[in-house]
């Protein structure tokens, strides 16, 4: 079975699809394309909030890019007690953002190669001391999210326990959202 495979039986999906910006607005806005999963995750669900805990971001119109909420180009911020940082996370571009949650967690891509390669890497704001902060997890964004459910990572990559070994967790879009669905 695929990880979206897995995602779908995990996460029941919105009635009705959601419009992406076409693949040329896509590369127009970011100079690049998207991975693959990403944009299956999207146009199946769009952008929305998994249990009430983990925004996720949709991909947005070079024009709307800095202007409205979605995926960015973004860079890390050394923070006092944050170490091991990759340097390219400290690079602008070196990371998109594509989600966030309420207890000030990150969640990015690392841009380095080819997109559908590109790894999610996550800002745990809340960690123990002897953790580090900025994880990276070789796999693309539909298996992450499926091995945080599944409690198949090593930790819970997170700060709060939502999505964690979560057996059934919800998916919602915002009311904002729901006018592009098609």
């Amino acid at each position: 079975m695929s990880s979206r495979d897995d995602f779908s039986r995990l996460v029941e999906p919105p009635v009705g699809k959601w419009a992406l910006p076409s693949l040329e607005e896509i590369v127009q806005g970011y100079g690049t394309a998207l991975p693959a999963d990403y944009l299956w995750l999207m146009e199946t669900y769009g952008p929305g909030e998994i249990s009430s805990y983990l925004s996720i971001l949709p991909p947005i119109p070079a024009s709307d890019i800095g202007k409205v909420p979605g995926v960015c180009p973004t860079a890390a911020q050394p923070e006092e007690g944050v170490e091991g940082i990759e340097p390219g996370y400290l690079k602008f571009g070196g990371l998109l953002a594509l989600g966030y949650t309420p207890d000030g967690d990150g969640m990015f891509w690392s841009t380095t190669g080819a997109p559908d390669e590109w790894p999610v890497v996550v800002f745990r704001r809340h960690h123990p001391p002897l953790e580090a902060a900025w994880n990276r997890y070789d796999c693309g964004i539909v298996e992450f999210l499926v091995r945080v459910f599944t409690g198949r990572l090593e930790r819970n990559p997170f700060s709060g326990d939502d999505l964690w070994r979560n057996e059934s967790p919800s998916f919602a879009r915002p009311a904002h959202a729901v006018g592009r669905g098609r």
